[in-house]
């Protein structure tokens, strides 16, 4: 499936999670897209936040399937035809001093499939 303009937020957040996994790439997305998701886009995000400590070039070559390029030399990535870019802040996973294991984070089904 490829990205065009009238690709959802959430079909691109599993588009995106799903190309990461295939190339070996644990990440959890996080932040405004992940509480617009979830509230039925009661608040919109302008990006996708995948938290990961994987590296640029790794994440560029995985993100990069789906038509992405990075920003510069940054851990952003945009797309012709998103209306959404995705960035990779580093992990771990946290909120203040709590760190959150990757492996309690849920997993959703979307009708494009889990994330």
């Amino acid at each position: 499936m490829s990205v065009t303009k009238d690709t959802s937020l959430q079909e691109l957040a599993v588009l995106a999670s799903a190309a990461l996994e295939s190339a070996g790439i644990r990440a959890v997305l996080s932040g405004g897209a992940a509480v617009s998701i979830y509230s039925d886009n009661a608040y919109e995000s302008a990006d996708l936040d995948f938290i990961t400590s994987e590296g640029r070039k790794e994440l560029a070559a995985a993100i990069g399937q789906l038509g992405f390029v990075s920003v510069g030399r940054s851990r952003m990535f945009e797309h012709p035809e998103s209306n959404w870019y995705i960035e990779f802040p580093p992990g771990p996973l946290g909120f203040r001093n709590t760190y959150v294991d990757a492996n309690e984070i849920p997993l959703l089904q979307t009708p494009y499939g889990q994330l």
